[in-house]
């Protein structure tokens, strides 16, 4: 027998694997091939991992009952706590007595909320949300701090227009009847005649005092319909 050399055994080993795969390839479909072999392709679109946001909420004011009040920019909380209104400077010796009177009207047995500032001061909000000390200055019945925010000048400057509270007679705005001057008339020509407060009005027996009755000032007669102490 002829001797196989090993080069002839490479070479028909060849032929026999070219032939196999003609074969294949002959049979073998194009649907064939395309599900034999899998494409996967990365996601255009990437996928977003959700937000988490948080708010942060403001800690609530603290709030207190007032129970007492000293004077007209001081007040007294349920525990004790005293409380300087801060904006308002103290209260004059002319008009003590009526912010005393208009302080303890508006706060005295409510609930407010407060901000503390410097001390024992704290701007105080009534049970409305607005702010004490801009509603006593509009009323003429507190006189802003020097440096104060616009909301308590302009309150102010609206007042002292009207000549409400202690802008009227017979302080016009100065903090004694001294400074406001002996000869100063309260308002329609009386001079003779004066309440500091309502209380002392009633003790008396002249109220109501209608504007121009020996008496009446628009320091008692918070709200200028011309009739003080009405109520």
């Amino acid at each position: 027998m002829p001797s196989t050399s090993p080069a002839s055994t490479r070479w028909r080993g060849a032929l026999q694997l070219l032939l196999a795969l003609t074969v294949l390839g002959g049979c073998a479909s194009k649907t064939d091939l395309s599900s034999a072999i899998q494409v996967t392709t990365p996601s255009s679109t990437p996928s977003t991992a959700p937000m988490i946001t948080t708010t942060a909420s403001a800690p609530d004011q603290p709030s207190t009952q007032v129970v007492d009040v000293v004077d007209g920019r001081t007040i007294v909380g349920a525990d004790g706590r005293q409380i300087q209104i801060a904006g308002l400077q103290p209260p004059g010796e002319c008009w003590a007595q009526a912010a005393l009177e208009f302080t303890r009207k508006t706060l005295n047995g409510k609930t407010v909320k407060y901000v503390p500032t410097v001390g024992t001061a704290a701007t105080v909000l009534m049970p409305d949300g607005s702010n004490f000390a801009v509603e006593a200055v509009r009323r003429g019945q507190g006189r802003a701090e020097p440096g104060t925010g616009t909301a308590l000048r302009s309150a102010q400057s609206a007042a002292e227009q009207a000549e409400l509270g202690l802008w009227g007679g017979p302080c016009g705005g100065k903090d004694s009847l001294q400074q406001a001057g002996s000869g100063q008339q309260q308002s329609s020509g009386s001079s003779d005649v004066y309440y500091a407060t309502c209380d002392a009005a009633k003790r008396a027996g002249a109220t109501p005092i209608v504007v121009g009755q020996p008496g009446y000032g628009k320091h008692l007669d918070p709200d200028g319909d011309g009739i003080a102490c009405d109520r």
